[in-house]
């Protein structure tokens, strides 16, 4: 239920060839058995990534012409990607290196999430009065339980069941709900915040009245039939008019991703960028690589 870290698709590889500069005779590395030159490397890594390795450096180039990510933004996306691991109770270094990355390498992918963050949101408009309501919920943190079932019919029979005995929906939780951590504790999810559950579930919650148990909502996950147990303010210190702008954009990329949940949109917004940049590419083996955004077999 709870939102996971970003998870890293780009192997290092990748990463590394982006880096690689033209082929050449320099060695970049030398040894008893035999040396390597820049040239070998290239080869090597072009052969097994670089497709991806273009595709990923064209990309940068594109949006990096149309958007502008600061470091700044980058040091804090960084961060909160560190934070997040290390509350799952992995050792952030570790993390790194089981997925081939050095501290340099992902913070060059959080600047390549960010630029394609920004495409995404380029043309979504967040109200003021939405941006407020956000603003409210922060002020209020909630505890809930919920039952997570497949489909509705088998939410709407539980929901039937609690109608006739509310007292039901731990005995009930453990008994069907999907949700096998929480349904070990009879649902419970314990306190959490507006950030902290998906868009739909979050919606519902923060429009109930403690003690009051949920319709069925739908999310990607399931059906979830919703109890809230308990409600407690937080302190926000910084005030709306501060925090608005900051508030309107997190909304709209949560909005974009919930409109283009495969990325197409932002596909199709590349596409459009790559073909504006009137790309060339000489190298024969390589020839391909953008097929995919440009629409085009060289």
């Amino acid at each position: 239920m709870k939102k996971t870290v970003l998870s890293l698709t780009l192997a290092a590889s990748v990463l590394a060839l982006a880096a690689c500069g033209n082929s050449g005779d320099e060695k970049v590395v030398t040894s008893k058995v035999g040396d390597i030159t820049q040239d070998e490397l290239y080869k090597e890594l072009k052969a097994t990534a670089g497709d991806s390795a273009l595709q990923l450096m064209m990309i940068e180039k594109v949006l990096e012409d149309k958007y502008t990510v600061s470091k700044k933004e980058v040091s804090a996306k960084y961060d909160e990607q560190k934070a997040q691991i290390e509350a799952q109770g992995q050792d952030f270094a570790t993390y790194l290196s089981s997925q081939g990355m050095s501290d340099d390498t992902f913070k060059r992918y959080m600047k390549l999430n960010l630029l394609q963050e920004k495409a995404q949101v380029d043309g979504v408009k967040i109200s003021d009065a939405d941006a407020k309501k956000y603003y409210e919920r922060t002020k209020t943190e909630v505890k809930a339980s919920h039952i997570l079932v497949a489909d509705e019919a088998a939410a709407k029979k539980i929901e039937k069941q609690l109608k006739e005995d509310p007292k039901k929906f731990a005995s009930l939780a453990k008994k069907n709900s999907t949700d096998t951590a929480s349904a070990e504790k009879g649902g419970e999810l314990g306190w959490f915040g507006p950030d902290d559950m998906v868009q739909e579930f979050t919606d519902a919650v923060y429009e109930m009245k403690k003690g009051e148990i949920s319709a069925p909502v739908k999310s990607s996950y399931g059906y979830h039939i919703i109890k809230l147990e308990d409600t407690r303010s937080k302190e926000v210190k910084k005030s709306f008019e501060d925090e608005k702008e900051s508030i309107k954009y997190d909304l709209a990329v949560k909005k974009a991703k919930a409109d283009d949940p495969n990325s197409t949109k932002l596909q199709a917004k590349i596409s459009k960028l790559m073909k504006a940049a009137d790309i060339k590419i000489k190298d024969d083996d390589l020839k391909d690589a953008l097929a995919s955004f440009t629409g085009e077999d060289k």
